[in-house]
């Protein structure tokens, strides 16, 4: 593999990509952003290449054909980015192989088989690391799953952190707990609540108390532009 990055030098900041794909947690906003950007892939190619111009060429990706397109078009623009995939639901082996042109650094199961304790999660793990990159697990409930899964050869969570409890399930003292107990890296996602906070320092240096890294859903150059000036520098 021929980028440098690893899991111990996960980057502050990422660009998520939750909006791209119209992910229900937007709500009346969903389908406007899947036609925005899913449908739409060159949107996607310019927000991926702006944040690179700002400083933050790391990318949580959702591992949908049209997102690893328009981020294998970024890179030819603006050079290798840090990519951390999640594997959508479906067929683990051909999404994995779709998404391992992009060099992902690590490979996050979906959190639904994460959450349920899927009897393949150690298969899952020995083909993500097979294929070159670090084995990682998404939750919807960290404060159960993740000490569930602590013995496990993962080596980093995607987690929902923010300063109103939103998808800290099954609740915020238990996934906060979870989070301090882990030595694994953690990655936050939803860190703005769906679009229910604003991008404030404080936000953000709340969720560093707890993450090694951030993920936030942008969809504007500007959005993009003001989040990262509060975000950057908070770690």
């Amino acid at each position: 593999m021929h980028k440098q990055g690893n899991i111990s030098d996960l980057p502050g900041l990422m660009l998520g990509t939750s909006p791209f794909i119209g992910a229900g947690q937007f709500g009346s906003k969903s389908l406007d952003y899947r036609r925005q950007f899913f449908n739409n892939p060159d949107n996607m190619t310019r927000l991926f290449v702006h944040s690179a111009s700002l400083g933050v060429k790391a990318v949580q990706l959702i591992g949908y054909q049209p997102l690893v397109a328009a981020l294998m078009k970024a890179e030819e623009i603006s050079g290798d980015f840090f990519v951390a995939v999640t594997i959508p639901r479906g067929d683990f082996t051909s999404n994995l192989d779709l998404v391992l042109p992009l060099e992902p650094e690590f490979v996050s199961v979906h959190a639904q088989f994460c959450d349920e304790n899927d009897a393949r999660l150690n298969e899952w793990i020995d083909m993500i690391r097979d294929a070159g990159a670090k084995p990682a697990a998404s939750t919807h409930s960290p404060g159960s799953t993740i000490p569930l899964l602590d013995d496990m050869g993962f080596e980093a969570y995607l987690a929902p952190v923010n300063t109103v409890g939103y998808g800290m399930e099954p609740d915020v003292e238990s996934t906060l707990k979870a989070l301090e107990r882990t030595r694994k890296k953690v990655l936050a996602i939803k860190p703005l609540a769906a679009g229910k906070l604003s991008p404030e320092k404080s936000v953000f240096k709340y969720i560093y108390r707890y993450a090694d890294s951030i993920a936030v859903g942008i969809t504007s150059e500007d959005e993009m532009e003001e989040t990262y000036s509060s975000a950057l520098g908070c770690r």
